[in-house]
């Protein structure tokens, strides 16, 4: 049996506290340890969400192209809809 960082586990991606359900379009299955990575750094937060917070608090960390990309990402998408960012295309796990 592997060790439990091994597992994975369904992550919600419009959370159920915020009236996310269990249908398959909700759930992502990744690693335990990305999926407990995820909810401390951003509790319960959609993921248009958590990059606007990666871009308050890490401005003057990240590289102005970095910076420039991430911003241009969320302008493009509609920043509502949780489904729309865990298109392939966009985030990957």
């Amino acid at each position: 049996m592997g060790r439990i960082e091994n597992n994975y586990s369904n992550h919600h991606l419009l959370p159920k506290s915020r009236w996310g359900d269990n249908v398959e379009q909700n759930l992502a299955h990744i690693k335990n340890s990305m999926h407990r990575s995820i909810h401390t750094l951003f509790q319960n937060q959609i993921i248009a969400e958590q990059l606007l917070t990666t871009i308050d608090i890490s401005a003057k960390a990240l590289r102005e192209d970095v910076r420039e990309w991430l911003i241009e990402t969320l302008n493009s998408r509609d920043i509502h809809d949780p489904y729309e960012w865990y298109d392939d295309k966009v985030i990957r796990f």
